[in-house]
């Protein structure tokens, strides 16, 4: 049998892999992020001054009967709280700066990659689970990589900076009181490897939601048409359901371990109490040594209780950012030539040399196809659907690659030639039309952005949608009329 090893467990190699992508993105600001970091080290450092401060005007101020040493701490207490308000405030900035830009670099290298990758992909993705990755995914991680990641660093630091001063202060008693802390340890640690696989769940779940809601959305006017509204709450409904029992299930799991978290600490404090008063009170120890011992346990509190939340976040953020870099991962089945061929002049000769080509996972499409179509000529692909005529045209701009033979344009295989090249010769009307959130204009001239008005107005009058185009915008006096 093989020992459990929660920490083991916790840190597996693709787990501490997808950290250190994150971090990465924190990399070219460094300069923030030193400050942030400065900024823990002084609150945290002033913070577990304090007790002292009390503890000498405990000792030096009450038991002596001395109103000064009084004054003094509290002056002292005072200026502590003004540095530590400054020291909060740079921490809680560019931690929350921090997060927000790293999530925008995210955002960006995510969408950049959906972007660039092929036809096939976006052929077997969802959009819903694509916008639930770029949205829901991305928060999670931006809660936790920056300012999430300096809680987590400040926390920690607070914790090994009690444990030391305690020592420092009486280390028998420190002992003593810190008998239950490695049980804190090993319960966050299992914690937080019990949690990641649920919220992975969770977020996947959400996924599968989006797209279902994606899906009834865009195909609203189908859903209306044949009266199935009650199909897709139905659908909707359950999906929804999935995804609150899994946030049950992880809620089950907080509210089972939150209160053995402040349980450890009332031990940690009574062991103290039950161990430090009989000294305190023959003397062997000062009240005030004792009052800043427990002081020190107390100020556990706050960490301790965020521990698990902070662990929480962490395992959500590489559930999520896991889910992230999957699609910044996916490889291309089509990509640009390493040394391509300049395209200038296009005559439009299109030559199909025994092409074959079938969609991933899937029966042939096209069996050793071949043809040639010399400039100007319009042919015709006739045949049942599903027969292959879409496909054939998608091959042409290299939406896809065939898996055998080759497609030629004035003789040069298209796999030679760049995409932004090639596709700026080659006219594509798909079968599904779709208008951005755009102009008139700008959605005509979309694929030539150095289009003139002139030559805008003649696509429209070519494609016949002039006339109702210039009728829709009658009245306004819009630039279009002016145009035509």
């Amino acid at each position: 049998m093989v020992a459990y090893s929660p920490v083991r467990n916790i840190l597996r190699s693709e787990e501490l892999d997808v950290y250190a992508r994150l971090y990465g993105y924190l990399r070219p600001y460094w300069k923030e992020l030193a400050v942030g970091y400065a900024a823990i080290l002084v609150d945290t450092g002033l913070n577990l001054f304090v007790p002292q401060v009390i503890k000498n005007a405990i000792d030096q101020g009450l038991s002596a009967g001395r109103a000064d040493a009084l004054l003094v701490a509290g002056g002292l207490i005072l200026g502590i709280g003004v540095v530590r308000a400054a020291a909060g405030f740079g921490q809680r900035y560019f931690g929350e700066w921090l997060s927000h830009r790293a999530a925008y670099d995210l955002r960006n290298r995510f969408y950049d990659s959906v972007q660039h990758l092929p036809f096939s992909f976006h052929d077997r993705m969802q959009t819903g689970d694509l916008m639930s990755r770029a949205t829901s995914d991305i928060a999670e991680v931006e809660r936790f990589v920056g300012i999430g990641t300096m809680d987590l660093a400040g926390t920690l630091l607070v914790l090994a900076g009690v444990i030391v001063a305690m020592f420092l202060e009486d280390a028998r008693l420190a002992l003593l009181a810190l008998l239950p802390i490695p049980v804190l340890v090993v319960a966050t640690v299992r914690f937080g490897t019990v949690i990641r696989p649920m919220f992975k769940s969770i977020q996947e779940q959400m996924s599968k939601l989006s797209a279902t809601m994606q899906e009834s959305l865009t195909g609203i006017r189908v859903v209306k048409s044949f009266a199935r509204e009650p199909f897709e709450l139905e659908r909707f409904d359950r999906e929804n359901d999935a995804w609150f029992r899994r946030r049950r299930d992880v809620i089950r799991v907080w509210a089972n371990n939150w209160p053995l978290f402040s349980f450890v600490l009332a031990l940690a404090i009574f062991l103290l109490l039950w161990f430090g008063g009989p000294p305190a009170l023959n003397g062997r120890i000062t009240v005030g040594s004792l009052y800043a011992m427990i002081s020190y346990l107390l100020m556990l509190n706050g960490p301790v209780q965020r521990m698990g939340f902070l662990v929480n976040l962490a395992a959500t953020a590489s559930a999520s950012a896991s889910r992230v870099f999957a699609i910044i991962d996916s490889p291309t089945d089509v990509e640009d030539p390493v040394q391509p061929v300049p395209l200038e002049e296009v005559q439009g000769a299109v030559t199909f040399e025994h092409v074959s080509f079938a969609y991933q996972g899937g029966q042939p499409i096209l069996h050793d196809v071949s043809f040639h179509v010399e400039p100007g000529q319009r042919i015709a692909l006739m045949g049942p659907t599903g027969s292959g005529k879409s496909t054939v045209t998608k091959l042409i701009p290299r939406f896809y690659d065939p898996v055998a033979g080759r497609i030629l344009i004035d003789g040069i295989d298209v796999r030679r030639l760049r995409f932004a090249s090639l596709r700026r010769h080659v006219g594509s009307v798909l079968q599904e039309p779709f208008l951005f959130g755009l102009t008139i204009e700008e959605n005509i001239a979309y694929g030539r952005q150095d289009a003139s008005r002139e030559e805008i107005v003649a696509a429209a009058r070519a494609a016949r949608a002039h006339q109702f185009i210039a009728a829709s915008l009658r009245g306004m006096r819009p630039a279009w009329e002016n145009a035509a």
